[in-house]
C-alpha cells in the first residue's frame, strides 16, 4: 500500500510537471516555461524509479 501510495505522490508531481509545460507552451514566453516544467517532471520520475 506504501508503494502504491509512493507512485500516486510520484504520478502527481510528474503530471504537474507536465501541466506546466503544456500551459507554457502558450505563454508568451514558451521556452522558459518549459525549462521550469523540467523541474518537477525530473523529480517525479527520480521518485519513482529512485531508490525508497
Amino acid at each position: 500500500m506504501e508503494k502504491a501510495v509512493a507512485y500516486a505522490i510520484s504520478a502527481l508531481i510528474l503530471g504537474f510537471g507536465v501541466w506546466i509545460f503544456v500551459a507554457g507552451l502558450s505563454s508568451s514566453s514558451p521556452a522558459l516555461w518549459s525549462v521550469v516544467a523540467l523541474v518537477p517532471i525530473v523529480i517525479g520520475l527520480v521518485s519513482a524509479f529512485g531508490p525508497i
